[in-house]
């Protein structure tokens, strides 16, 4: 786990913007799965998998990780693998779960996302978190193809994306706890 974690460092500082995003993803994710009311071990886990949650992306090339304008069709393709290529990464921890967290996080609560467009609860719970959290932070972040919008506006389309790309039990916690968390500034 500890050198999967550092090649997600290490990838952070190959994409402008992201750098501490796994820490972030990680710290978010944790805490929500505790705030759901899961274990203490399954919140580790959670955390765990959101600390390599694109660690898949290693297997990108950067020049479409830090392109600056929209992908093409067969880009959008390419980068999407990353969720199948992590999940398979963490897979040689034996830890199945962990590795169904990363494969899934791309999954969208309606059945439209990537990369076996699961439903609802079909959905690992802790791919669930991870997505709330990855969305949070991404929109929180300067990114090569856009800029950062407040905290406050990321909760608002957090909320509309409720029941749609997010699920709306997980949104709901996070939008209900994030402000009386001290990392809401310092992350």
């Amino acid at each position: 786990m500890e050198t999967l974690e550092r090649l997600a460092v290490a990838l952070e500082s190959r994409i402008p913007g992201t750098t501490g995003h796994s820490r972030r993803v990680a710290a978010y994710a944790g805490d929500l799965a505790q705030w759901l009311g899961l274990s203490r071990e399954q919140s580790t886990r959670v955390a765990q998998a959101g600390r390599v949650h694109d660690i898949g992306k290693t297997c990108v090339p950067g020049a479409l990780l830090n392109k600056p304008g929209p992908l093409t069709s067969r880009e959008q393709e390419l980068v999407r693998q990353h969720a199948v290529t992590g999940a398979a990464m963490v897979a040689g921890l034996g830890d199945r779960a962990l590795a169904a967290f990363v494969r899934h996080h791309h999954e969208r609560f309606d059945g439209r996302g990537y990369p076996d467009r699961l439903v609802g609860e079909e959905i690992p719970l802790g791919a669930r978190i991870i997505a709330v959290a990855d969305t949070f932070d991404a929109l929180t972040s300067n990114r090569p193809y856009r800029r950062a919008i407040g905290q406050a506006r990321a909760l608002e389309v957090l909320g509309a994306e409720a029941g749609t790309q997010l699920d709306p039990e997980v949104v709901s916690s996070f939008g209900t706890r994030y402000s009386e968390v001290s990392y809401a500034v310092a992350l």
